[in-house]
């Protein structure tokens, strides 16, 4: 089997230039852990983002910690700085490197690539990069697995 014969066609996706509380409500409505970025008119796959690189924008970076050591440690605060972190950009916190599957590789490779990488989603690309869908570990399961168990006793 190929990813071409299992993968979701219909998915959405981001832009750089979405802020993060849309890529937020769409991560968080369809109860996905991340989404596709794609150049804004070509849907050429870009990077993704991930609800773990919104939620790291709240810590305080390193050099942060050094000078004030005390106040960034303060949770409480932290949480209060989400309102301007979620008009952020995109661009400005999506995974660049991209880790996607051609349509056209077999759909164990697909499988292997996940475990390798402990995600749970693939973009599936074409050969020019652009986005033609998402394959998950779910989708994968049901079409090696599922019609196998019909008349299984």
């Amino acid at each position: 089997m190929k990813v071409s014969d299992v993968f979701q066609k219909n998915i959405g996706y981001t832009t750089p230039e979405s802020t993060l509380i849309e890529a937020a409500k769409y991560i968080f409505g369809h109860g996905h852990k991340g989404i596709p970025v794609v150049k804004k008119n070509s849907k050429k796959l870009i990077g993704f983002i991930t609800e773990q690189d919104i939620l790291s924008q709240l810590f305080p970076q390193v050099q942060s910690l050094f000078e004030d050591y005390i106040h960034e440690r303060d949770f409480e605060e932290m949480e209060m700085n989400i309102k301007p972190i979620l008009k952020r950009r995109v661009k400005e916190v999506m995974t660049r490197t991209i880790i996607a599957i051609h349509v056209d590789e077999p759909l164990l490779k697909a499988e292997s690539i996940m475990k390798l990488k402990d995600i749970s989603r693939l973009p599936v690309i074409d050969s020019k990069g652009t986005l033609l869908g998402i394959i998950s570990k779910v989708d994968i399961f049901r079409a090696l697995v599922s019609h196998k168990l019909r008349g299984f006793k």
